[in-house]
């Protein structure tokens, strides 16, 4: 059984697609261990910011045989889980990771007083791990913990950008569209990529394929 949106979703690094060239560098080198402060990824839902902070923690250990699981949902983080990231972040090091990266997505919804903790584990600690956290809501994030984080917006893409991975997207599926069809498609949507792979989901149920 292949579910398409998650069949079609990013997987690396050359996979995300930014509104603007200056993000996609700034968050490259990160990605490429150039960088290594925390960062706080806003903007609208649907614009991938929880899975390019995946891929930005994947692309920093790449090749690596161990990756603890740094990944908590806002209903997850407790007090408790401070010890349980620093135990995970011991064993990344011992990896051969060179900055741990703990995800913490939609932070907005952390508690106030897990965020001001959070801004505590920022200062103490930021020589042996980094931080990426996500939010639609960037106003109800802790304005501490803002001020320490790099904040990087990540709009809707505009529908020029999302040409190429739409395009690919059809050709796996043996179904070729015009850019300009495509285009419309694209321009018709939200300007997600949740909305972009519904729709091309939509083409690949109905549309004939291209003969092999």
């Amino acid at each position: 059984m292949k579910i398409f949106q998650k069949h079609y979703e990013p997987l690396d690094f050359n996979d995300l697609v930014f509104a603007d060239s200056s993000t996609r560098q700034r968050l490259l080198e990160y990605a490429e261990n150039k960088r290594h402060g925390s960062m706080l990824f806003y903007g609208p839902y649907g614009t991938a910011k929880t899975t390019t902070a995946k891929i930005i923690a994947q692309e920093r250990s790449a090749g690596l045989g161990f990756r603890g699981d740094n990944f908590y949902r806002a209903t997850d983080l407790s007090n408790a889980s401070f010890q349980r990231i620093a135990n995970t972040r011991r064993l990344d090091l011992f990896a051969g990771v060179q900055l741990p990266v703990t995800i913490v997505d939609e932070i907005d919804k952390v508690p106030d007083d897990l965020q001001y903790k959070l801004r505590w584990e920022l200062d103490l600690n930021c020589e042996v791990g980094t931080f990426i956290f996500t939010t639609n809501k960037l106003h109800a994030v802790e304005p501490g913990l803002r001020h320490r984080c790099d904040i990087v917006e990540l709009p809707l893409a505009n529908t020029s950008h999302w040409l190429d991975r739409a395009r690919w997207i059809l050709e796996q599926e043996g179904i070729s569209r015009s850019d300009a069809k495509l285009l419309e498609l694209i321009e018709g949507g939200d300007g997600s990529i949740r909305d972009l792979l519904r729709k091309l989901e939509d083409i690949s149920l109905r549309a004939p394929r291209v003969a092999a």
